[in-house]
């Protein structure tokens, strides 16, 4: 099984340019990379795509607002 680097997921994000709903956003996830992809990040491993959203929102890298989740940012060294 494939797993895919969650800074690919930022990047995805970022290019978008606009805020998603959670569905929406899972969707894009999956179109890109694939149903069955499994993603990791410099300090987690095998995570879904749900559990990498989730782990984003809760570091800052995306933010969950009324309008819908949408791209911060990035500070750490990797990627």
């Amino acid at each position: 099984m494939e797993s895919v680097h969650g800074h690919n997921v930022l990047n995805l994000v970022k290019d978008h340019q606009e805020a998603l709903t959670s569905d929406a956003l899972l969707a894009l996830i999956t179109d890109h990379f694939g149903t069955k992809t499994r993603y990791h990040t410099c300090s987690l491993r095998d995570l879904s795509a749900q559990e990498l959203i989730d782990q984003f929102v809760q570091k800052g890298k995306l933010i969950d607002s009324e309008n819908g989740i949408r791209y911060q940012g990035c500070c750490c060294k990797c990627g």
